[in-house]
C-alpha cells in the first residue's frame, strides 16, 4: 500500500491525480451544508403545496 502510494507521488500523473482528489474533496465538504439546506427547502415547498392542495380539494 505504501509503496503504491509512494508509486503515485513519484509520478507526475498521480500528483495530479491527488491534487484532484483533494480539490473534490474540498469541493464535496464546502458544498454538503448548502445541499442539505436546498433539500429541506425543498421538502418544506413540497409539504406546503400538498397542504394547500388538500385544503384546496376539501372545499
Amino acid at each position: 500500500m505504501l509503496k503504491r502510494i509512494k508509486e503515485l507521488l513519484a509520478n507526475k500523473k498521480g500528483e495530479a491525480i491527488i491534487g484532484f482528489v483533494i480539490v473534490l474533496i474540498f469541493i464535496i465538504l464546502v458544498a454538503a451544508p448548502h445541499v442539505k439546506n436546498l433539500g429541506k427547502t425543498t421538502s418544506n415547498g413540497v409539504s406546503n403545496l400538498n397542504d394547500q392542495m388538500e385544503d384546496t380539494l376539501n372545499e
